[in-house]
């Protein structure tokens, strides 16, 4: 969703936005997923693995030209969804609300980016009256939300009922990589694309230059020593440290300023012999991975991201599944996040199919406008 947002700041054509508001069943995205298709073709994002695609972007011009929104149902059963020509086979029903990109849709999503880019979580809410063919929108700051998830109110994909969709967004994590050599840039290649913010932090000025601030991939540099980079970037509980830059000193210096701040994960590049030294002998503390990364056989400074880049997220997966089971929320799905897989034929959605849907045509879609 973040980049789907960076490209409506920068949008200078007719577009639509596509939102996936319910799975029943299994699906390649889930609740919240969205994807921008704007009049020329040209896609951000994604609500399916390329099988939906095509469709949505035959409705964009419609959608623009009526600035009306529509809730399109794609039946993607084994049995039923040969009807589509593909045999796709996913398993699911999959609702998906494609509206215009209006001037009021806009300021609001462009509201929501300024707001995540000061670390500030916030729910976008949208509503529509019966028969209508307007959405209304609100932000609302999660501190104030009565909700932890993606919200689908029963009746939003009936045909010409009111409806509301809420989707949760929250900021980017950030992926702290103590050490400006080979191995930043190898993760400053991966691990925006798997949604962090990469800060590259190292005390040697002359070292990588190559590794700028790049707004695209998410990547800034800052210099000083650990001290001075505590101070900068304001080290929290949300944050995700890397350390490699091979200089047992500073690391050392690292490590007890990111343990202070109480983060999800510190990952420490090196061998055992050499965690031992910045560690001692017992137990590593329990958000200090060491060493870093999955055990892969990994070799070179791609192999090694690829490894580290995957226990991050998994480690990103496990810390949010914990929060939403102490907020007493265990079966949602978060916008970022992943959603553990149900049986065959399990609905993954909170919410049940609606009465009345057994009139739909099944592997077709129907809207309301």
């Amino acid at each position: 969703m973040h980049e789907v947002l960076d490209s409506i700041a920068t949008l200078e054509q007719p577009a639509a936005l596509a939102t996936i508001i319910r799975v029943e069943g299994h699906a390649y995205r889930k609740e919240g997923a969205a994807m921008l298709l704007r009049l020329d073709g040209t896609k951000t994002g994604s609500v399916s693995p390329g099988c939906l695609e095509a469709d949505l972007q035959e409705r964009v011009s419609r959608v623009c030209s009526a600035e009306a929104f529509e809730i399109i149902i794609y039946n993607m059963q084994p049995e039923e969804d040969i009807m589509w020509g593909d045999t796709i086979g996913c398993g699911g029903i999959i609702h998906v609300l494609l509206e215009p990109v209006t001037t009021t849709l806009r300021e609001h999503l462009l509201q929501a980016r300024m707001r995540l880019r000061t670390g500030e979580t916030v729910f976008l809410n949208r509503s529509w009256s019966k028969g209508g063919d307007s959405i209304c929108y609100e932000l609302e700051p999660a501190a104030a939300a009565s909700l932890t998830r993606n919200r689908w109110k029963a009746g939003a994909a009936q045909d010409g009922e009111a409806g509301t969709f809420s989707t949760k967004l929250e900021p980017r994590p950030r992926a702290i990589v103590f050490g400006a050599g080979p191995d930043a840039e190898a993760l400053c290649t991966m691990l925006p694309g798997c949604g962090f913010d990469v800060v590259v932090a190292d005390w040697r000025t002359q070292i990588s230059p190559e590794i700028q601030v790049n707004s695209r991939v998410s990547v800034t540099r800052v210099n000083g020593k650990p001290d001075e980079l505590a101070s900068k970037l304001q080290f929290n509980r949300n944050d995700f440290f890397i350390v490699c830059s091979h200089q047992l000193h500073y690391d050392y210096q690292l490590i007890q300023l990111a343990l202070e701040a109480q983060p999800i994960y510190i990952g420490v590049m090196g061998s055992r012999k050499r965690i031992k030294q910045l560690f001692g002998e017992g137990m590593l503390p329990e958000n200090v991975y060491a060493p870093v990364g999955f055990s892969i056989g990994a070799e070179g400074p791609y192999e090694i991201a690829l490894s580290i880049a995957s226990e991050l997220v998994q480690v990103r997966a496990a810390h949010r599944a914990k929060e939403k089971e102490a907020a007493g929320d265990e079966g949602v799905r978060h916008l970022f996040g992943s959603w553990l897989e149900q049986p065959d034929e399990a609905a993954e959605a909170a919410a049940s199919f609606i009465a009345g849907s057994d009139a739909w045509q099944s592997g077709a879609s129907c809207s309301i406008k």
